[in-house]
């Protein structure tokens, strides 16, 4: 089975995005160890973002959470409490986020895979009711039926042998749980469905700050520095940062964009991970875009330079909640265009 789920991957991430898979898998591994201070218990999976091709997209993005093991058999309910499909610490977790995601004017979708075996998948969607806290049996194809039917698959070019032995070393659950995720877009909704999305992009992770309540939307990537001495930076997805921005300002919310420092050799030997807030991107980031690769829809990318010294090193002090809790404020602008984009939403789909 590993080496099938394995195949499956290669065929539709490039290197570069199964290297940045593995970081992410990696920081997960690290919040459970005294490295980043055992704080997994604040972090929950991250989700895809996506949302019809339409003139105003952007007033209809809907976040879709998959469920990271295949359910034997559907519910037979139109509503179920998230408590029913995964543990309880998770289930209060993932309600503060849908619940902060509503407050961003975006739809919450739950997808779950059904079948007996990995290579038999259906999928039955659930849409989080911010009200009621509490999933509703959401028809797929009624769902879908404004998005279109052009969607189309990519492949890859293939891997090197050092990153599938990687992939060869991931635990089975672990490994499952990324082909459900990848599954869901490339093989459900572009191959079956053939649903095209317009701005497709994924949030990694959330950290959840018990004390208060208070949500922080997180990005993982792996890097080495480009540059000399004091002109060293990193160059980050400009568009991640509007992606960012637009779930964040609705809730006067900060983000962290994680990375895992590697060296630049062909080893890319691990340094140590770092991170910069959302708001430290905005005041030191160069206002001069350059060329960046493909992004997430095979467009063309632009890259944003910040200075290496503007990231901190990341510990488990950074992430305790009193921490977390003072770098998690940003202010908010956008709440009028928020309601009017939720508005619109229901007027549209009905939710």
């Amino acid at each position: 089975m590993k080496n099938w789920i394995i195949n499956q991957l290669e065929r539709i991430w490039s290197e570069n995005k199964a290297k940045g898979i593995l970081s992410q898998v990696k920081f997960v591994e690290d919040l459970k160890k005294e490295t980043l201070g055992k704080n997994i218990k604040k972090y929950y999976n991250g989700c895809w973002i996506f949302a019809p091709k339409t003139p105003d997209y952007f007033k209809h993005r809907f976040l879709f959470f998959i469920h990271p093991k295949i359910k034997a058999q559907p519910f037979d309910k139109n509503e179920i409490e998230p408590a029913e499909i995964m543990k309880e610490a998770d289930a209060i977790k993932f309600k503060r986020i849908a619940g902060f995601l509503n407050n961003a004017g975006m739809g919450v979708v739950y997808s779950i895979p059904l079948g007996e075996n990995i290579k038999n998948i259906s999928w039955q969607l659930f849409r989080f009711d911010f009200n009621r806290e509490s999933l509703i049996s959401l028809d797929a194809d009624d769902f879908f039926r404004n998005w279109g039917n052009r969607g189309r698959p990519s492949h890859s070019r293939g891997w090197t042998e050092d990153t599938k032995k990687q992939y060869q070393m991931l635990e089975d659950d672990v490994l499952i749980s990324l082909f459900l995720n990848e599954h869901f877009y490339t093989e459900y909704l572009k191959r079956e469905k053939h649903i095209p999305v317009s701005d497709p992009y994924d949030v990694d992770g959330f950290f959840i700050i018990y004390s208060s309540g208070r949500v922080i939307p997180i990005e993982i990537k792996e890097k080495f520095p480009a540059g000399v001495n004091d002109d060293r930076f990193f160059g980050i997805d400009a568009g991640r940062v509007l992606m960012l921005l637009r779930i964040c300002l609705p809730n006067d919310a900060n983000a962290l964009y994680i990375i895992r420092e590697v060296d630049d050799s062909s080893e890319r030997n691990f340094l140590g991970w770092k991170y910069i807030t959302l708001s430290d991107i905005i005041m030191s980031s160069g206002w001069n875009l350059q060329r960046g690769g493909r992004g997430m829809g095979g467009q063309e990318t632009q890259t944003i330079r910040l200075p290496y010294y503007q990231f901190k090193n990341l510990d488990g002090s950074v992430l305790r909640d009193i921490s977390l809790d003072k770098i998690g404020k940003l202010p908010d602008e956008i709440k009028k265009a928020v309601k009017d984009f939720i508005s619109e939403r229901k007027n549209f789909f009905g939710w």
